[in-house]
């Protein structure tokens, strides 16, 4: 039997929440799902470039992948710089982060391009690109009168039209956070400390994320974590190495979807 949601910290104190921060790629959209595999391809053709790999091609990947994620969140330039980084480890030349940047941007989008292409034709839904069940979600906290923030390392500019594809800008209004032009100063704790300096103390903030960033951040405070462990279509069920990793972050709750939505609103509570 499906279990809408795994509680990994059975004493969390529920209920009382005013506001929620959403991550968006791989909480909410799925249109740039597999980001972070094509991050780990590229840290492993750079080691190979220069003979550096001394790993299995799969360990290789699963380690670039999960280094990559420990990175979500933050401006992808970070992500680079961890790659480049990661060379310079094993005694390699490190190659420049901007090139790395903009050579990742073409790969994600030669790989993302078809999806949005049938979402804009009308050959698939808003919501089949989404998180099975994201709009329930969102229209069910909106009902109960909860501010809805989202928080985002992607540029703002991709955000912004797949808010807009994905017929989700109309939940977050003004209240889209995310940096312009891959700037590397943008901070998810920049964002929840607004909330806080704007008078919701930190246990009333409810965080929803598949990385690092909002979910350290989220525990940090005071607040609940909520980890998706989100899989990319047609895949369904659990991914394993982000709910290993959201587990090990401090998660308090973990979901592979919102398919069961009313049941997790209210087991949170208001």
């Amino acid at each position: 039997m499906r279990q809408p949601f795994e509680i990994v910290n059975p004493k969390l104190r529920r209920g009382g929440y005013r506001a929620v921060v959403f991550d968006f790629d791989g909480t909410i959209s799925l249109l740039r799902e597999g980001w972070a595999r094509i991050m780990a391809e590229m840290g492993r053709e750079l080691l190979a470039e220069q003979k550096l790999n001394r790993e299995p091609d799969e360990d290789l990947l699963a380690f670039f992948e999960r280094e990559m994620l420990l990175l979500s969140g933050k401006p992808s330039i970070f992500q680079m710089r961890r790659l480049a980084e990661e060379v310079a480890t094993r005694g390699g030349t490190p190659p420049v982060a901007d090139k790395l940047l903009a050579e990742f941007l073409s790969r994600l989008l030669a790989n993302i391009q078809s999806r949005i292409d049938d979402v804009t034709s009308g050959k698939c839904r808003p919501a089949d690109w989404t998180v099975p069940g994201t709009h329930a979600l969102l229209d069910e906290l909106k009902r109960r009168g909860i501010l809805l923030v989202l928080a985002s390392g992607t540029d703002r500019a991709f955000v912004e039209h797949d808010l807009a594809l994905l017929d989700l800008a109309r939940y977050f209004g003004d209240r889209v956070h995310a940096p312009a032009n891959n700037t590397p100063n943008f901070s998810k704790r920049d964002v929840i400390e607004g909330l806080i300096r704007d008078g919701i103390p930190g246990e009333q903030l409810l965080g929803f994320g598949d990385g690092y960033s909002e979910t350290v951040e989220m525990k940090r405070i005071g607040g609940t974590a909520i980890g998706v462990a989100s899989v990319e279509p047609p895949l369904d069920g659990v991914n394993a190495v982000k709910r290993a990793m959201l587990i090990e972050l401090g998660a308090d709750v973990i979901v592979p979807d919102y398919q069961d939505a009313g049941a997790l609103v209210e087991w949170l509570g208001n």
